[in-house]
């Protein structure tokens, strides 16, 4: 049976799949991959697009900075100094942020291209590995990811979880090889029109198929009572520093 592209839902053998397409950025330490990505859609992610970054390096820049968090909280684990090509950590009282580096401060669209880029790269890891371990993705509904994640035609929002309390489990070595379970937590709601993912301590959510202001609202609703007394809020996320990269709040 030939394979066909989850993306662009072309077929062989007129499209190849001859190259490994790791669902979480192997720069991430990712170690999965899914077999049914194209050679061409996954350049795609890949390709700097005439930007500073690609999605993929959108992604890798920003939760390295939680990966290292996280690595640096495990016993006698001796880290490299952090490095990250748009961002750097100021620390001021004991608490630390993220700032952008001062070659890339005077873009002014930066902020916006790189989070969209950001949000266009968790819907990759979200989909490529919601196909790799349910074996579903092909169906119509998900042409909305599909029309936002590979080919940036309309805009979808992703909702940061900020959490009320610094405690977040993980899996064994999660830190050094990141994975994406899905329904890992019993705080995690999805239904037929959004979805919600954990990884490397922060919890997203967005949608996967169309949906109105009801539906939204709908949503939002049902997921905070699944979250009452864990999460604080959630916030449609327009520039990267609404997202808690260096998760400040395993410092409180």
């Amino acid at each position: 049976m030939n394979r066909k592209c989850l993306w662009c839902l072309k077929e062989e053998p007129n499209t190849s799949f001859l190259k490994k397409a790791h669902t979480i950025p192997k720069s991430l330490g990712g170690q999965n991959y899914n077999p049914n990505i194209c050679d061409t859609c996954n350049e795609y992610f890949g390709n700097r697009e005439n930007k500073y970054f690609s999605i993929e390096e959108a992604l890798k820049e920003t939760f390295i900075i939680s990966r290292q968090v996280l690595l640096t909280r495990e016993p006698k684990r001796k880290i490299g100094e952090f490095k990250s090509k748009f961002f750097e950590i100021k620390e001021r009282n004991g608490k630390k942020r993220i700032v952008i580096r001062q070659s890339f401060r005077l873009d002014k669209n930066f902020q916006t291209d790189i989070c969209r880029f950001f949000k266009r790269g968790l819907y990759k890891m979200f989909f490529e590995e919601l196909n790799r371990q349910k074996n579903i993705g092909y169906e119509e509904k998900f042409n909305t990811i599909r029309k936002f994640a590979r080919y940036d035609e309309i805009d979808l929002p992703v909702f940061y979880f900020y959490r009320s309390y610094g405690c977040i489990l993980t899996t064994n070595k999660e830190a050094e090889t990141p994975i994406l379970l899905l329904d890992r937590m019993k705080y995690l709601y999805s239904n037929e029109l959004f979805a919600e993912i954990e990884f490397l301590g922060h919890v997203f959510g967005f949608p996967i198929s169309d949906y109105d202001q009801t539906d939204l609202i709908s949503y939002m609703k049902s997921s905070a009572k699944y979250k009452a007394g864990l999460f604080k809020n959630a916030k449609s996320i327009v520039k990267l520093t609404d997202v808690d990269f260096t998760l400040s709040i395993l410092n409180n």
